[in-house]
């Protein structure tokens, strides 16, 4: 019975289009809430923002249970390939930076 639930759901164009972005976005949020909350609990020297930063990581977990209901494996595909070549790109973008910034301290 949840089998045949999940696969009319999977059946839909919108929910599988849903579930890839939830897959996408997922990981950004869940790091930059980890990363600010980290940020805020040491400059404010309070651990509450340590308990939202969690709170937004558990949440994206839930996300991206979501994503992968929705989308499925061919979802999750397609989400890997956004993802590797969004990481090529910003690796690209640091190998040149890098290059010029050691350029100039050569000089």
């Amino acid at each position: 019975m949840i089998k045949r639930i999940i696969e009319k759901i999977r059946a839909s164009k919108t929910a599988f289009v849903a579930g890839v972005i939830l897959l996408i976005v997922n990981p950004p949020i869940g790091w930059i809430g980890f990363i600010l909350g980290g940020y805020l609990s040491a400059k404010y020297n309070s651990p509450k923002y340590m308990g939202i930063a969690t709170i937004v990581y558990a949440i994206t977990w839930g996300m991206a249970g979501a994503g992968l209901l929705l989308a499925g494996p061919r979802g999750v595909a397609l989400a890997k390939n956004v993802f590797k070549k969004a990481f090529a790109k910003i690796k690209n973008i640091f190998k040149r930076n890098n290059g010029a910034i050691d350029e100039k301290i050569g000089q």
